[in-house]
């Protein structure tokens, strides 16, 4: 018998022996963890760099819509209803609209800062001022819904006070008609928010004003009846109590209105806008939805710019708010202003920085029933405004603060990092800032030289 030898096993049909699988294992697990340890920090960054974008441009389009309000600050409308030489008044009473019923008509001013005036929200207070921030609020007040200016026809006594029916042939009103619903258009001109009380301005033909609150009658501020150029547009007014549409007998012939005002008044819309940062609230209807899906709160304490009516009470209308910059932070005010009382000789602008207290001067003199007035001062021909926004990224992914250096009177300190956290931060909880700073002239503003 012959025997055969058992085959050569070849070097390549050779197995990997354990030791050689486990240390093919441990290396092959820490080149996986160094990748993905790598994704996750190139996800981490982009992230925060998509945050960190969001929060500049929310603030370069909140920047924007505060800039628009501004230029038409003052539109169709007055720089200051106290000292305007240009507003019809009996001779006894200069200017004196009611402060009890119609505060906010009594306040009537193109701009109108409120100093620090954000922190009346308890939560702004506490958050901002854990920050070392106090956030201002700003009342802009002008023609906001039209630029139209409309023939009266007539001005009589009757509805809630006194009925302003128009000329349907002029070509404001035919403006109107030609739209698919006039009835619709013509309130939201003159009542923006629906069931609230604004101002109209009502021009004779001497070129002096009358400023008077709204009412709704029959249906709203406005009402058109019929169609076309025969159709009858109307616009009430309130005349009753402190007001009345003033004759040209009731101001010793220094403007008013003659007759029935036939063809020899304009009527405007007027609104007051607020600008200011507040945290989203349940009176916020038009965001009920997004609210409602927070749950239980306002998460991450955040604030966020707002843009809201007020009324002719002088109310806030949260029903009409416009959330414009989600996680505002701040909101800083500066006027440049003539404030000198004579009338000969060079008058110089006084520039207040954007945290100076004094610009609290340039609200509405003579109004002593706000404590926060100066009646001495006299806030007359604010040229420009200073304007400062800052917002924060959405999620707190900073450990630690860091703030701007020390900056100029006129420029104000501003955060570079913000504590989201009540009870304050220590290793956690930092937001990253961005901050814009923008300076607007004021044009309708421009031409008030008292």
């Amino acid at each position: 018998m012959i025997r055969r030898p058992l085959p050569v096993r070849r070097a390549a049909e050779r197995g990997f022996t354990l030791s050689e699988l486990m240390i093919a294992m441990v290396a092959g697990l820490i080149v996986a963890l160094a990748v993905v340890s790598l994704s996750n920090e190139a996800t981490n960054t982009f992230h925060e760099e998509g945050r960190t974008a969001a929060a500049e441009m929310g603030l370069r389009t909140a920047i924007d819509r505060v800039r628009n309000d501004l230029i038409r600050s003052g539109f169709m409308s007055t720089a200051n209803i106290w000292a305007d030489p240009l507003i019809a008044h009996a001779p006894s009473q200069p200017n004196l609209p009611d402060k009890t019923t119609y505060p906010g008509l009594a306040k009537l001013q193109s701009v109108r800062l409120g100093y620090q005036g954000s922190m009346s929200d308890a939560l702004v207070k506490t958050i901002s001022t854990a920050n070392g921030l106090a956030p201002d609020s700003l009342d802009l007040s002008g023609n906001f819904t039209s630029a139209e200016a409309f023939v009266v026809r007539s001005a009589v006594a009757g509805g809630c006070g006194t009925v302003l029916t128009l000329e349907t042939d002029s070509p404001a009103v035919l403006r109107v008609l030609a739209t698919a619903s006039p009835a619709a258009t013509i309130n939201a001109l003159f009542q923006p928010v629906p069931g609230a009380t604004f101002a109209v301005r009502i021009e004779d033909d001497s070129g002096r004003f009358q400023y008077l609150p709204t009412c709704s009658s029959g249906g709203g501020v406005a009402t058109v009846t019929g169609a076309g150029i025969a159709a009858t547009v109307v616009v009430n007014v309130v005349t009753n109590g402190a007001f009345k549409l003033l004759s040209a007998k009731d101001t010793s012939m220094n403007g008013g209105a003659t007759g029935l005002g036939v063809g020899r008044l304009l009527v405007n819309p007027v609104q007051t806008v607020r600008w200011q940062l507040r945290p989203l609230v349940a009176a916020d209807t038009v965001y009920s939805t997004q609210f409602n899906a927070l749950g239980a709160g306002n998460p991450g304490n955040a604030l966020h710019l707002f843009r809201s009516f007020v009324d002719a009470s002088g109310n806030l209308l949260l029903a009409s708010s416009e959330l414009v910059a989600e996680y505002a932070v701040d909101f800083k005010i500066g006027l440049s202003a003539d404030l000198t009382v004579a009338t000969t000789g060079p008058r110089p602008l006084t520039v207040f920085g954007l945290s100076d207290a004094n610009n609290s001067l340039q609200n509405v003199a003579g109004d002593v029933s706000d404590s926060t007035l100066n009646p001495a001062a006299r806030p007359q021909r604010i040229r420009s405004v200073r304007l400062r926004l800052s917002t924060r990224s959405a999620i707190a992914d900073r450990s630690a603060a860091l703030t701007a250096p020390s900056a100029n009177a006129q420029q104000g300190q501003y955060p570079l990092r913000y504590c989201t956290l009540s009870a304050g931060c220590v290793t956690s909880g930092w937001s990253r800032v961005r901050t814009q700073t923008t300076e607007v002239a004021l044009p309708n503003s421009a031409k008030a030289f008292y």
